[in-house]
């Protein structure tokens, strides 16, 4: 069954694409993107906008186990986000518990600032209700701005409080329930 969303004050039917890949459907004219599984042939793109000092071959197989939908013991999805066949970033799902699952999204430079972020957000946001889950978290750094205002918008809430993670970055947590 299809979900409807507003989006900036306009309807959009959010659905299912032919190979179950979740789509925003947009008026004629309008930019669509899905999210999907990354395949093997993603690889070149990764490299280009992400993975530079990977290998091809090793990039495949990064893409071989995050396909296993798996990370210590937990569920983990990793999503390509996609317009026409070029992919603008990428976007998981990390199971912390039952009810609990973490959120995280990165757009590659060239695709930040045009609403795809927000886009591939609520897309994730429904993945993380369908599977089950009812409170998201999210991650992001103290210095990243545009991060800040986007979970912000999603309807997350954060602490007025940094943490440091394992990174040594200062970081607000942000939740929301689904």
């Amino acid at each position: 069954m299809p979900y409807y969303v507003i989006i900036s004050m306009l309807y959009f039917n959010l659905g299912y694409n032919e190979y179950g890949n979740v789509q925003i459907h947009k008026g004629k004219g309008h930019k669509v993107i899905i999210l999907r599984n990354f395949e093997r042939s993603d690889a070149q793109q990764l490299q280009k906008h992400a993975y530079g000092d990977m290998s091809q071959e090793d990039l495949q197989a990064l893409i071989e186990t995050w396909n296993k939908k798996e990370y210590k013991e937990n569920y983990f999805e990793m999503y390509a986000i996609e317009e026409n066949g070029s992919i603008l970033g990428q976007a998981s799902l990390y199971g912390r518990s039952e009810h609990i699952v973490s959120c995280g999204l990165e757009l590659y430079p060239a695709y930040r600032g045009k609403g795809y972020a927000t886009q591939a957000y609520r897309q994730l946001l429904t993945l993380a209700e369908q599977k089950g889950y009812t409170i998201a978290i999210a991650q992001v750094r103290a210095d990243n701005a545009a991060s800040i205002v986007l979970n912000k918008k999603m309807g997350f809430e954060a602490e007025d409080y940094t943490y440091i993670n394992k990174k040594g970055d200062a970081i607000y947590y942000f939740i929301k329930t689904l």
